[in-house]
């Protein structure tokens, strides 16, 4: 949560928002937490 809220002012600091970039940031966040929920649901299941 704290990432998200640092992008944020990060790009609301930015005069001209780059969406696509904001986009691939949140994209990533959200591939980094469906890979651990994923590992973690292999690992308990072994």
């Amino acid at each position: 949560m704290k990432l998200l809220l640092i992008i944020y002012l990060k790009t609301k600091g930015m005069k001209q928002i780059d969406w696509k970039s904001v986009a691939l940031y949140i994209i990533r966040i959200i591939e980094m937490l469906l890979t651990g929920a994923a590992g973690g649901a292999l690992v308990n299941s072994l």
